[in-house]
């Protein structure tokens, strides 16, 4: 595997949170080493989907943890202009068990052909290459299991599910496909808007 452009190493701390209202939220993976930041925007679906792999994951490992003694640490501060800031088009989890710490590799989406983007890539740069991962950083167990609390913490605080076709329900409701569109459901009592 080709190396990233940009390499965190050992992170002092990661987390994931969701910024704005139920239903028009955005996400992203937050990350600090020194003086570094990264702020890896993804889909809701990406999220949650790293939120599941990580414990999975972790539970395959045979070997016993080398940094027990390492505490996850939650974010107080992450600067409006992170060193790092890029749209995610692919994630990627893995192991080095030579360091004993999980990799989190991030694709950007691509340059933006109407500007330079935050990678240093514009689109006519001859060196973009889309195969070269944007992003890598590697992290505890520890710091991996907050990862995957804060990523089931921040796709939970959205909209309820429908019961029925599991679609999002707005504050005003929501008409039911699987009740043929017949029937305005409403939002679950006691359910956060």
């Amino acid at each position: 595997m080709a190396e990233a452009r940009f390499d965190f190493a050992a992170v002092d701390a990661i987390d994931a949170e969701s910024i704005g209202e139920p239903g028009k939220r955005t996400f992203r993976v937050r990350i600090l080493r020194g003086d570094e930041s990264a702020a890896l925007w993804v889909e809701k679906q990406q999220l949650a989907a790293l939120g599941e792999a990580i414990p999975r994951l972790i539970e395959q490992l045979d070997s016993e943890d080398q940094h027990p003694d390492v505490d996850a640490r939650p974010i107080s501060y992450f600067p409006d202009d992170p060193t790092v800031d890029f749209k995610v088009g692919r994630l990627a989890l893995g192991y080095a068990a030579q360091e004993d710490r999980l990799v989190l590799i991030a694709h950007d989406l691509g340059p933006d052909p109407d500007e330079d983007d935050d990678l240093g890539m514009g689109a006519e740069h001859e060196d973009y290459d889309p195969e070269m991962p944007a992003f890598a950083c590697r992290f505890t167990r520890e710091q991996a299991r907050f990862l995957s609390n804060s990523c089931t913490d921040a796709v939970a605080g959205g909209r309820p599910a429908c019961v029925l076709c599991h679609r999002p329900i707005n504050p005003e409701g929501h008409m039911c496909p699987r009740a043929n569109g017949h029937q305005k459901l409403p939002q679950p009592e006691g359910e956060a808007e």
